[in-house]
């Protein structure tokens, strides 16, 4: 398989800041070691701001601007794309980039990433990937972005989500997005999912996972899913769909101090790449 592995090492608009120290660290430590071990060509790409005056939203954007272009580079050059993100929100253009049209998302992470710039509470940018995704909020800047076209709510299964507030939960409610909380209905909505578009977008924020097994954060909450739940959902929708791309996203590696969500990631990448035991 030839795999082109895309960095973009930015957290809240901060170069190589917290969660943005993770792309390199999951890559360094983690995919390469891996992709050499398992045999597959891969190249891999930092993907930098034009711009030197680091604004959150300009820079996110600028970012998922890029993004777009390599990511649909990838799928005209037959290359499987891996974005490794500081933030979440970078797979706007990672969907862009796959086509909004005809590509469903399965996005596993604690939280709704479903505010807007007037329910937020945080002021955090990256818990509006959703939000933007579908539509619901900065529509003019997402248009910026090379593909980018609102996705359908219908199109997105939010899958072990377990810290909403009300506010996300309305806009999922209202913008048609399938909450799985137990990955062992997933195929129930993949099979459905899979009649509307031609492959799905696959988003792993680490928060996900139980911490009690892995800690990828500073937000992780209690419970979560296992790795071998994980892995199990990933065969899970192999078996209904293709996956264009791969997103791992959210990785601190200062809140790691077991290596144990490296460890984790580097896992569930095998099993995708259909290398597992």
């Amino acid at each position: 398989m030839n795999i082109r592995v895309l960095n973009v090492p930015y957290d809240s608009g901060q170069y190589k800041a917290r969660m943005g120290r993770g792309p390199d660290r999951l890559f360094e430590s983690g995919l390469k070691p891996l992709l050499t071990r398992l045999g597959h060509h891969y190249i891999d790409e930092e993907i930098t701001a034009p711009d030197s005056h680091l604004a959150e939203i300009k820079t996110a954007f600028a970012l998922c601007r890029t993004v777009a272009h390599r990511v649909r580079a990838c799928q005209r050059d037959g290359d499987f794309p891996i974005v490794l993100s500081g933030n979440c929100n970078t797979a706007v253009g990672t969907v862009s980039g796959c086509g909004c049209e005809n590509t469903g998302v399965v996005w596993f992470d604690a939280h709704g990433e479903s505010t807007t710039p007037d329910t937020t509470t945080s002021g955090f940018l990256d818990g509006m990937g959703i939000s933007i995704l579908t539509g619901q909020c900065w529509a003019r800047l997402a248009r910026t972005i090379p593909g980018f076209d609102p996705v359908p709510g219908k199109h997105i299964l939010l899958v072990g989500a377990r810290d909403l507030e009300p506010d996300e939960i309305r806009l999922l409610d209202r913008t048609g997005v399938s909450r799985v909380s137990d990955p062992e209905h997933l195929g129930s909505h993949l099979a459905s999912l899979a009649h509307h578009v031609d492959g799905v977008y696959l988003h792993i924020d680490l928060d996900v996972l139980d911490p009690a097994e892995a800690i990828a954060n500073q937000w992780a909450p209690p419970g979560g899913l296992t790795i071998e739940t994980m892995q199990k959902a990933v065969r899970t929708i192999q078996a209904h769909t293709r996956i264009k791309a791969l997103g791992i996203a959210s990785y601190d590696p200062e809140a790691d101090h077991n290596g144990q969500a490296l460890a984790a990631a580097s896992s569930i990448t095998e099993f995708l790449l259909g290398a597992a035991k």
